[in-house]
């Protein structure tokens, strides 16, 4: 019986794959983030929205709050560190906070998904409206994996989790330059010309909208404004 008993195989822990060996984890191209227990992942991501901000997010705020135990929660700051929402010493950030608020959730979700899968939102940057099949064949594509291996529907699993929020987000980005707003160069001038003739005087007006980004660096506001002041108005 003993004999036997030394033969039964042994079960992977939750955080590893079909596959994998027992502290091991396989080097996968394209760095993208996955954990199998991606069903534990959303759990936490739904459970976060309504506790309490934490001062840590680590093991005893896990297990304590948002009752996400064992071995699949060691992934979790982690993975949550990869997508922004965490800093290096597993303190909430600020996209934390916007993710928490119901107005501001959606687009958090889209920036945390393109922080942790920048290279499926290189590919293509509306990869949250994709079709589940289209990001597998994206994930594929990157990973050079077979599309029955366990890691894809990892991979696809943790994506989907943050995804479930950020479907419905604004197609609005935060840009880095003001000169990426505003090209002066293929901005037409704002002129206004009149036209003397026998009949009454009349104007012809031409306007233009500037769409302002969403920020909060007031160089931003400065940049485009002084562009439109030296180059349409003066």
């Amino acid at each position: 019986m003993a004999e036997k008993a030394s033969q039964k195989q042994e079960v992977p822990p939750p955080e590893q794959t079909p596959g994998e060996k027992k502290g091991t984890r396989r080097e996968i191209p394209g760095n993208l983030p996955y954990t199998p227990a991606h069903g534990r992942l959303s759990d936490a991501l739904k459970a976060l929205v309504e506790a309490e901000r934490p001062q840590q997010f680590n093991g005893s705020f896990l297990d304590s709050v948002l009752k996400i135990r064992g071995g699949s929660a060691r992934p979790i700051p982690p993975l949550l560190k990869r997508m922004g929402l965490l800093s290096s010493d597993n303190s909430p950030t600020e996209l934390y906070s916007k993710f928490k608020s119901g107005s501001t959730r959606s687009e958090a979700a889209l920036a945390a998904l393109r922080n942790g899968f920048s290279e499926i939102f290189r590919r293509n940057e509306y990869a949250h409206r994709l079709s589940e099949d289209r990001i597998k064949e994206l994930i594929i594509e990157i990973t050079g994996l077979h599309k029955s291996d366990p890691i894809v529907g990892a991979i696809f699993g943790t994506f989907n989790a943050f995804n479930e929020f950020a479907r419905d987000a604004k197609e609005t980005r935060v840009q880095d330059k003001a000169a990426e707003h505003v090209n002066a160069a293929e901005m037409p001038p704002t002129r206004t010309t009149a036209a003397r003739t026998d009949t009454p005087e009349f104007n012809l007006v031409t306007t233009i909208n500037v769409v302002l980004p969403e920020t909060t660096d007031v160089q931003v506001y400065n940049a485009i404004f002084r562009s439109i002041r030296e180059n349409l108005i003066n």
